[in-house]
């Protein structure tokens, strides 16, 4: 059940990439390219995790460990993504030209941390504070800039937040529908707000 639903999740993630990146063809702005690819690498974190649950008994243990490298390393770069799709959205174009460099900066860390220490409490470490940061951009874009979109990312990013702990918390429902299960299905509705967030939003000065 838990490569089923992480298949799931990588088809959602790469749907919504793809229409993103489709709706927004002739008109791609900085904010649009970025969640593009911000749902692609959830999409690639979803397909390997889907790899690791199902042959990855099967690897050699090096194998494994790799696998489970770029499944964390995936998380990271969706992060990065994360930031600078707000940045753009949030900030003029002026501004997002040195903001860049700080997701870069952070992500080069975190990949050099993840090479040497793969555990999970250091994945948390970086998605936590970054996830609570786009939210409060989100926030400030909606009650205070009043832009459109931001809203509904800011519920899909909540919903994360309750994913997120059903999984540390190892609820289950049933032997064969663990914590991993429940896992992917709230964070596919919470995917989906933010998808439904970012057809509304746009650059910085345009909304």
């Amino acid at each position: 059940m838990t490569v089923f639903t992480d298949v799931i999740l990588f088809l959602f993630a790469g749907y919504f990439a793809m229409e993103i990146y489709t709706l927004f063809s002739d008109q791609l702005m900085n904010t649009h390219w970025h969640w593009t690819f911000t749902f692609w690498m959830i999409g690639i974190g979803s397909l390997l995790g889907a790899v690791s649950h199902g042959l990855g008994p099967h690897f050699p243990e090096m194998v494994k460990k790799i696998v489970w490298k770029l499944t964390v390393l995936s998380i990271g770069i969706s992060c990065y993504f994360f930031l600078t799709a707000s940045f753009s959205h949030i900030f003029p174009n002026s501004t997002v030209q040195w903001l860049k460099w700080i997701p870069l900066i952070l992500l080069v860390v975190y990949c050099a941390v993840i090479v040497k220490d793969d555990r999970f409490t250091i994945v948390i470490l970086f998605y936590l504070p970054t996830m609570i940061f786009v939210l409060a951009m989100m926030m400030y874009s909606q009650f205070i800039l009043k832009f459109n979109g931001s809203g509904w990312i800011s519920i899909g990013i909540l919903i994360s937040f309750i994913a997120a702990g059903v999984q540390l918390k190892g609820f289950s429902l049933h032997k064969h529908f663990n914590h991993n299960d429940i896992y992917h299905i709230i964070q596919m509705a919470g995917m989906y707000y933010i998808y439904k967030g970012v057809l509304q939003i746009k650059d910085f000065g345009l909304n």
